[in-house]
């Protein structure tokens, strides 16, 4: 984070709610983004956004480290979302709700992209949140490691065995293309 970043988040720190105004809206696109990580409705990830801004407004003062306030925001808006996931869950997913695939997966069909989410879902909850992470927000290992606490071999080794297992679920030449 650059010097002018943390200035800002100092004074957000601080009560200055104009600092604090600014620093989410510089974050929107990435909370969106990873918002659609765990959630498909864009209602429900407008919804844990919003509770997250809420929740960070009211305990900025307790950051102590203002160098780590993107990880920090991450950490209460995946609170939000698995919050949201779990009351969605019994829901059926509409087509329309599937959350926009990465650039390089851009051209694949429907069918591609379903199974696909398909595979993601039978995943266990920490191999589909790093790879959904990785790949989806294009976070690096060490970006993945701060907001849900795991260690960076950890999360070198869910990225291994997800992809393993996905390869196995989907097939070898799904990964080809």
């Amino acid at each position: 984070m650059n010097k002018v970043k943390i200035r800002t988040v100092k004074r957000a720190i601080r009560g200055d709610q104009q600092a604090f105004s600014q620093l989410v809206l510089g974050q929107a696109d990435y909370l969106t983004r990873t918002g659609h990580l765990y959630l498909s409705r864009d209602v429900d990830v407008q919804d844990a956004i919003s509770e997250t801004t809420l929740i960070a407004l009211h305990s900025i003062s307790q950051l102590q480290k203002p160098a780590l306030f993107r990880t920090w925001l991450t950490r209460i808006l995946i609170r939000q979302c698995y919050r949201r996931y779990s009351e969605q869950a019994h829901e059926v997913c509409d087509l329309a709700d599937l959350p926009e695939m990465p650039t390089n997966l851009a051209n694949v069909s429907v069918d591609e992209k379903l199974d696909l989410l398909g595979g993601l879902k039978r995943l266990n909850d920490g191999y589909r949140q790093v790879l959904l992470m990785f790949y989806y927000n294009g976070l690096s290992i060490h970006e993945i490691s701060d907001p849900i606490g795991m260690p960076e071999n950890t999360v070198k080794s869910h990225l291994k065995h997800g992809k393993s297992q996905l390869k196995t679920w989907l097939g070898g030449d799904y990964f080809e293309k």
